[in-house]
């Protein structure tokens, strides 16, 4: 079963000194986490999950359609992890990634090798974008937003909508609340890797309005959805 479990601590921005250390434990944990990653998304050893598996992975395969049909033009993916969505989106559109864990970008590097794709890989921080402004057509993350810290967002999204230009457009998708956790609100998170080590992470889930409401303090155009129980997407224009 999933190690996804929230615990009793809700709510609020973290604090400072809390929030750095937050970070860089996470930047550690899914640095560690890149030969297991796609465990997750294939719902397999810490993942199987017997009575949702048929639902999980019918779900993915639609989130998959939708991803494949977003971009053109020069596209920036943002924490591309192990490239699973990288190779979707270089199918349409040229593509730089960004991630910060080493070993993530071996995976990925690997993987595009393995598949024939080409993505210019880069390697730096989410929060200080080591592009031009106006660099890209589009930018697209995945399941990268439910781990930016409120103190974060504004500039977050500050360095987005700088590195894409006016009129692009943006696509998330991320988790969906599911075990009944509330939408839009700062859980810290413990997480479990196979060797038995663990790790705490902040978690955010959002529904389609949560999502929405966020997105519109930052752009145009906001559209969201949800594949059903465990996804949510938005889009919204620079």
């Amino acid at each position: 079963m999933t190690s996804e479990v929230p615990s009793a601590w809700r709510g609020v921005p973290l604090p400072l000194d809390e929030m750095h250390d937050i970070i860089g434990g996470m930047q550690a944990y899914y640095d560690e986490r890149a030969t297991q990653y796609d465990d997750w998304y294939n719902h397999v050893n810490l993942y199987d999950d017997p009575p949702n598996n048929n639902a999980w992975h019918a779900e993915v395969a639609q989130l998959t359609e939708w991803v494949q049909a977003f971009g053109q033009g020069r596209l920036l993916e943002i924490a591309s992890g192990t490239g699973w969505w990288t190779r979707r989106l270089a199918q349409r559109a040229a593509v730089t990634t960004l991630d910060y864990a080493p070993a993530m970008i071996a995976v990925l590097r690997g993987r595009l090798r393995a598949e024939g794709e080409s993505a210019d890989v880069t390697r730096g921080d989410a929060y200080r974008l080591p592009y031009a402004s106006g660099a890209f057509d589009a930018c697209f993350f995945g399941f990268w937003l439910s781990h930016v810290p409120s103190p974060l967002l504004d500039t977050f999204f500050g360095e987005v909508c700088r590195a894409v230009r006016r009129g692009g457009r943006v696509m998330i998708v991320d988790s969906k609340p599911f075990r009944g956790e509330a939408p839009g609100t700062e859980l810290k998170q413990e997480r479990v890797l196979n060797d038995g080590s663990r790790h705490q992470i902040v978690k955010v889930y959002h529904t389609p309005e949560s999502l929405r409401a966020l997105l519109e303090q930052y752009g145009a155009n906001v559209e969201t959805r949800t594949t059903g129980r465990f996804f949510t997407v938005g889009e919204f224009v620079v």
